[in-house]
């Protein structure tokens, strides 16, 4: 049975990135699906490009090479287009991924067996062919927990064999359409003879349409053309400049006076003062996410439920994401068939029904720690959050982490309560295994029972017709429990010069082949 996943539809990655198409965008916002639109219908399409030039990146965090295997907000600048995935899921493949190194699959019929076709051609920018060991050799890196892969746990459960120069195939125990395109997406290959090297940043090299020319840790890198890769078209830039950035009003500054022509990491509101009404610049929709809070040390559950009534989600959608979100409380892709509409919502803004449940506690005055990665949107949105707590009687506290510092202290197991950024990146079978305030093993939230894992697994193990029963069934609980609190989701933002044209993303980040500057 012969696909490239048309077939299988309704079992696919579903709402992988994009909100649903009846999003209003704001003035001047395009989607990656729309940009590429644009350029079909602007006369000559993509012949208005011009060949060469270097642009120049400015991005909130410095580039974490050891965090390649890993969805990144740091790395979403780069990391995509120097390492490549089999398959990519973008705003316009949400049900459909579609072949990159893998040029084609079949399943079995039971779902319990994929063989994949690599492309012919394909070279590392060491000039070494990629083969389908060096498929195996990846899928293996991400298991190794240093490597902190997402898909790890899905990964985990497969078995890999290379059954030709150029063909995979890859075995498990449980479905594998529900996860194969989201899964592949989120495992870039990289090359074994240098792997080594890229923790330090001092190899870096994959198969993707840019080389690392140069990397200062913490500062810059610059990627040039890579004149041996192996799509036809090949890319329009000579050069890219990332620049690290951390303070939105520098990057405000930095793309007015033409230093940057394309910024991701401002505040919201920072690239929409930049945008709206301007000829000049765009507003780009990214990746789409969940902004969640988890609660796991704070152990009563009626204080972690007048945490829920006490946040207006609303405000913080307003003013840190500038309206473009929303704020219905679960963690599942919206537009999912599987989402549990009904439950939307579990807790409203009110302050009142919050007081009362922390008196009930005897609560008051009780100190809540609040750790956060320090980057700009996350820091706005602890602000509100800590004057809505400090109104119900709580007292918040902030811990703010530099990006590494942040993943050593959620990943080495020892909990706490903090704020977070997670891509809506699947069916909730992928997610529930993969996203890493909700999976069982290796989870950033520390906070567990016997119920959740064995509804977790429900999840996991249903077959379709069972699946939104097993999703309903826990997500009342997650409600209840009120460990994991979704509070806005919503996509990403980032802002180009109205001289570059095209700059997408899929789950991993930026894919620059089709970016370049307009003549």
């Amino acid at each position: 049975m012969r696909h490239v996943l048309q077939d299988r539809r309704p079992r696919l990655v579903r709402g992988a990135l994009a909100l649903t198409a009846t999003t209003v965008l704001a003035t001047g916002c395009q989607s990656a699906v729309q940009q590429a639109d644009d350029a079909a219908a602007t006369p000559g399409g993509a012949a208005s490009c011009q060949q060469g030039g270097t642009l120049v990146v400015a991005t909130s965090g410095a580039p974490q090479t050891n965090r390649v295997l890993a969805q990144s907000a740091t790395n979403l600048m780069w990391a995509r287009a120097v390492f490549e995935p089999l398959m990519t899921v973008t705003t316009d493949s949400v049900d459909d991924p579609q072949p990159l190194l893998a040029s084609s699959w079949e399943f079995s019929d039971d779902d319990r067996e994929v063989v994949l076709q690599l492309q012919d051609g394909v070279t590392f920018h060491s000039g070494r062919a990629f083969t389908a060991a060096d498929v195996v050799f990846s899928l293996q890196q991400t298991l190794d927990p240093v490597n902190g892969a997402n898909v790890a746990p899905i990964i985990a459960q497969w078995d890999v064999q290379a059954t030709g120069d150029l063909e995979v195939t890859i075995r498990s125990s449980t479905p594998l359409s529900p996860v194969l395109g989201s899964t592949l997406d989120m495992a870039p290959m990289v090359d074994s003879e240098t792997w080594a090297g890229v923790t330090d940043g001092s190899q870096l090299i994959g198969t993707g349409p840019y080389q690392v020319e140069s990397y200062s840790a913490g500062a810059s890198m610059a990627l040039v053309r890579y004149e041996g890769y192996w799509q036809e078209e090949g890319s329009y830039l000579d050069r890219v400049e990332l620049n690290v950035v951390p303070d939105s009003t520098a990057q405000v500054s930095a793309l007015r006076s033409g230093r940057t022509q394309l910024s991701n990491g401002l505040t919201v509101q920072d690239a929409l003062s930049v945008t709206e009404g301007s000829d000049q610049f765009e507003l780009d929709r990214t990746i789409n996410g969940v902004y969640p809070m988890v609660l796991d040390q704070v152990p009563d559950q009626r204080v972690r439920q007048a945490i829920a009534y006490a946040i207006d989600k609303d405000r913080i959608n307003e003013q840190v994401y500038g309206g473009l979100g929303t704020t219905e409380g679960l963690y599942w892709t919206p537009g999912s068939s599987d989402y549990p509409q009904d439950l939307a919502g579990p807790y409203p803004y009110d302050p009142d029904r919050a007081r009362q449940l922390v008196e009930e506690a005897g609560a008051a005055g009780t100190e809540v720690p609040i750790t956060i990665i320090n980057l700009p949107v996350i820091a706005a949105e602890y602000e509100i959050i800590a004057n809505n707590l400090s109104e119900i009687g709580l007292v918040p506290s902030l811990t703010a982490l530099a990006p590494p510092d942040y993943q050593q202290r959620l990943a080495a197991g020892t909990g706490g309560n903090y704020l977070a950024l997670r891509g809506l990146n699947g069916t909730p079978a992928f997610m529930v295994q993969t996203n890493t305030d909700l999976r069982l093993a290796g989870a950033h939230r520390q906070t567990t029972t016997p119920e959740y894992e064995q509804l977790v697994q429900q999840v996991v193990d249903a077959e379709a017709d069972q699946t939104a029963e097993a999703v309903s069934e826990l997500t009342r609980y997650m409600n209840d429990q009120a460990v994991v609190l979704g509070l806005v989701t919503t996509e990403g933002v980032s802002v180009r010069s109205s001289q570059v044209q095209n700059a997408p993303m899929d789950l991993m980040g930026w894919i620059p082949n089709q970016t370049c500057f307009v003549e």
